[in-house]
C-alpha cells in the first residue's frame, strides 16, 4: 500500500510528516512525501496530476497547522475531482479541530499520525474502503455521516519509531511547475527551508506541563495524557549522527517547548555525547520560572548558542490573569541573567495585539523590557486565539472580535500600533529614549509618534540586525568560520524578514495569494 503525504506550508522542514513516512515504510508500506509550498490555485497543476498518477497512491494524507485550512480545503476539492483516492487530513488542526476538519476529508487523524496512518493502510489492504474502519484517532465521513473517534492513542514509547531522516530519498517538491526530488536537487530543498537549510530541527520530548490560556499545548497534553514523553539520549543522538552527515548544516534547532523538563542525568549525559559525535552549536527553548544555571552552563560547554526564552507580557496581571502563566516578571529578570551570564545569545519572545491587555499593560511591559540586561534579540507575535485554548472560549464567551483570525493569519504578522513599534525598539535603543516615549495616548502628540515610526524603521533594518550577528557571534564563541557560514547561509532569509513585516518570503506570498484567493473563490472561506 502507497501512501502520498502532502504539505502546504511555506517551510519546508516536515519534521511531523517525516516520522509519519519513516514509520509506514518500517510497517511494511510505501510513502512519499510532497511538497507544495503555499500551493492555492483554481486547478491542479498537470505536474502534481502526473506525480500523483505515476505514483497511484492507495490514500492522500494533508498535514496542516492552522494556516493552511484554506489551502488544504482548496487542495482536497481540486483532488477529489481529480482522483478517487481516500483523504486523510492530520497534524495540530486537525487534532484541535477534527469536527471541523472532518466536512471535508473522507478521514481525519485528531491525535499523533504514525500508528494511525499505518492502522489506516492496513485496513484498506485488508478489507478496502467500504467497510468503516474502527482506528483510535481516527474520524470517518462516510458520505456525510460523521463518526467521530471513539479513543485516542499517542505513541507511548517514542523510541519505538524510527529516526526522522533529514532529506529521505522520497522527499518531492513542486517547483517552477515541476515536481523535483530533493534529495537530488538539495538545493531548491535549503531554498525552500529557513535560513538556507543550515539548521535541523529535532524534538527530544513531545509535550509540555505547562497551561498557558493561548498555547494549543495545553489541549494536546489533556487529549494525550498530561505527561511530557522523552526520547532517550541515544536515539537523538543517532538522529544527529546521520544529519551531520550533510556539510551545510551548521547548527541544530531542538525544538522542544521546556529542553530542561530532562533531568540532570539526561542532560549530562547528552552533553557528553553531544561534544564527543555532533560538535555543533544548538539552540533551546526555556521557561523562566525553570531555569537552573548549572544545566544551562553544561549545556553551553557542549555548543549551546541561542536559548530562547517566552516573556509574553511584562504586565504580571497579564500573564497571571489573562495567560495563565504563573511567572513573575522578577523571575523572568533572574533566568535572563542567568543566559547573560553564560554569553549564549538570549532570544526572547512577546505577545501582542492582545485585546484584553489594556494601555497600562502595554506601557508596563516596555518597562519591564527596559529592566533587561542587553544585548538580546526581541520577537513580537501576533496573538490568535486557537482552537482548543482557554483565551479562546474566554474570547468567544466575551464576544472578542477576530477570533478566526488563526486560519488566516501568520503569527509573526504584527499591527503597526504605537506601542507594538515601541516595544519592539525598546531592546536597541537610549533607555531614557524610551521611556520619553513610553507614555499613554492623552500625553502623546505627533512628535511622539513620528519618532517612534522612524526609529521603528532605523532600528529594524540597522540596529537589530547589527545585535543580532553581535550576539550570534558571540554565541558561537567567536569562531570566525561559523559565523561567515552563518552570514553567507542565512543572509537572504534574514532580508527578506527586515524588509517584510517579519515574514520570510515565502509567507510573504502565501499571504498575499490568501488575500487574493478570498476575491477570486469567496466560497471556499464561507462556513
Amino acid at each position: 500500500m502507497r501512501v502520498l503525504l502532502i504539505s502546504l506550508q511555506t517551510n519546508s522542514y516536515l519534521t511531523g510528516i517525516k516520522y509519519i513516512a519513516s514509520n509506514v515504510i518500517v510497517n511494511g508500506h510505501d510513502a512519499r512525501i510532497l511538497f507544495l509550498p503555499g500551493y492555492m490555485e483554481e486547478k491542479l497543476s498537470p505536474a502534481i496530476e502526473g506525480f500523483i498518477r505515476e505514483y497511484a497512491p492507495d490514500l492522500i494524507g494533508i498535514g496542516l497547522m492552522s494556516i493552511e485550512f484554506y489551502p488544504s480545503r482548496n487542495m482536497t476539492e481540486l483532488l477529489k475531482n481529480a482522483f478517487h483516492i481516500p483523504i486523510i487530513w492530520g497534524g495540530v488542526h486537525a487534532i484541535m479541530s477534527p469536527e471541523e476538519c472532518i466536512n471535508f476529508a473522507d478521514y481525519v487523524c485528531s491525535g499523533e499520525g504514525e500508528h494511525t496512518v499505518v492502522k489506516l493502510l492496513d485496513h484498506l489492504r485488508d478489507h478496502g474502503r467500504n467497510v468503516l474502519p474502527e482506528i483510535p484517532n481516527l474520524w470517518v465521513n462516510d458520505n456525510g455521516n460523521i463518526i467521530s473517534a471513539k479513543e485516542r492513542e499517542e505513541v507511548a514509547d517514542l523510541n519505538s519509531l524510527p529516526l526522522q531522516e533529514y532529506l529521505p530519498d522520497y522527499f518531492y517538491g513542486y517547483h517552477k511547475n515541476s515536481i523535483v526530488n530533493f534529495p537530488e536537487n538539495p538545493g531548491l530543498f535549503r531554498k525552500y527551508a529557513h535560513y538556507g537549510g543550515t539548521c535541523h530541527m529535532i524534538l527530544t520530548s513531545r509535550g509540555c506541563p505547562f497551561k498557558c490560556s493561548y498555547c494549543g499545548n495545553s489541549y494536546l497534553m489533556d487529549a494525550f495524557g498530561n505527561r511530557v514523553r522523552e526520547r532517550s539520549v541515544e536515539s537523538c543522538i543517532d538522529e544527529l549522527k546521520d544529519v551531520i552527515k550533510y556539510p551545510h548544516i551548521i547548527y541544530i534547532n531542538i525544538e522542544d517547548d521546556w529542553f530542561l523538563f530532562h533531568n540532570r542525568e539526561w542532560i549530562e549525559e547528552f552533553c557528553r555525547e553531544y561534544k564527543k559525535h555532533i560538535k555543533l552549536p544548538f539552540m533551546i527553548r526555556v521557561f523562566p520560572s525553570k531555569l537552573d544555571r548549572e544545566q544551562l552552563l553544561l549545556l553551553r560547554d557542549a555548543g549551546l548558542s541561542w536559548v530562547l526564552m517566552g516573556i509574553q507580557s511584562g504586565s504580571d496581571r497579564v500573564n497571571y490573569e489573562i495567560f495563565n502563566r504563573k511567572v513573575p516578571f522578577s523571575r523572568v529578570e533572574e533566568a535572563a541573567a542567568i543566559i547573560a551570564e553564560t554569553k549564549a545569545a538570549p532570544y526572547y519572545e512577546m505577545i501582542v495585539d492582545n485585546p484584553y491587555e489594556t494601555e497600562e499593560d502595554q506601557i508596563q511591559s516596555v518597562n519591564a523590557v527596559l529592566k533587561l540586561g542587553r544585548p538580546f534579540v526581541l520577537s513580537l507575535a501576533h496573538l490568535t486565539f486557537m482552537p482548543g485554548t482557554q483565551i479562546r472560549e474566554m474570547a468567544l464567551k466575551d464576544g472578542i472580535a477576530d477570533v478566526d483570525s488563526y486560519l488566516t493569519r501568520f503569527l509573526m504578522n504584527i499591527d503597526y500600533t504605537y506601542f507594538n513599534k515601541l516595544l519592539y525598539i525598546s531592546p536597541y535603543v537610549p533607555r531614557s529614549l524610551a521611556r520619553f516615549l513610553n507614555r499613554p495616548e492623552r500625553e502623546r502628540n505627533a512628535f511622539h509618534s513620528k519618532l517612534t515610526s522612524i526609529l521603528f524603521f532605523i532600528v529594524k533594518r540597522t540596529m537589530e540586525p547589527g545585535v543580532y550577528f553581535f550576539i550570534t557571534t558571540r554565541g558561537l564563541k567567536y569562531n570566525i568560520l561559523l559565523t561567515i557560514k552563518s552570514v553567507l547561509y542565512i543572509w537572504r532569509s534574514a532580508l527578506s524578514i527586515v524588509l517584510s513585516n517579519f515574514l520570510d518570503e515565502e509567507d510573504v506570498k502565501y499571504d498575499e495569494k490568501l488575500k487574493l484567493f478570498r476575491k477570486i473563490k469567496p466560497a471556499l472561506f464561507e462556513k
